[in-house]
């Protein structure tokens, strides 16, 4: 897990792509709201594990405008849906067909086969915190909170 202080944060560039229901999607939509960003895949059995925790954890945060964007990698789309629907997966998530450019978006703070990965970003567009490897819910609700509140030391 790294957080990162507020003095060092780098802005991410813009996210754009298809979601799984065939919608667009444009990261600019969500300017001046915590994005959390999960990369996963069907095939990934750490993406299992930790799909209930980000479920919840986006369930618990919607209140607080905290928005969750799935980056599927390397998946079909049916094997995709189908994960999200086991799992129960209501926020949006990229086809693996338009996520290549969703992870170049970190630049080097993503390792290209970190999978799973979580990125929060705070409301300025700026990476804020990352888990690379499954996060759990103390974490991820613990990073959230702090980029909300404003804060951001290292740990």
């Amino acid at each position: 897990m790294d957080e990162i202080a507020i003095t060092d944060r780098q802005e991410i560039k813009p996210i754009s792509g298809t979601l799984l229901d065939g919608t667009s999607f444009d990261s600019r939509e969500f300017a001046g709201q915590v994005t959390v960003y999960n990369v996963w895949g069907s095939w990934c059995a750490p993406c299992r594990t930790e799909a209930p925790v980000l479920r919840r954890v986006a369930e618990e945060t919607s209140e607080l405008g905290v928005r969750f964007i799935g980056i599927n990698v390397r998946d079909n789309d049916a094997a995709a849906r189908a994960f999200e629907e086991r799992y129960e997966i209501e926020y949006p998530s990229l086809t693996t067909g338009t996520s290549g450019a969703a992870l170049l978006a970190f630049g080097p703070a993503l390792p290209p086969s970190a999978v799973p990965s979580t990125m929060v970003v705070d409301a300025e567009g700026r990476l804020a915190a990352r888990v690379i490897g499954p996060v759990d819910e103390t974490t991820l609700t613990t990073l959230i909170t702090d980029t909300l509140n404003g804060s951001g030391a290292p740990r």
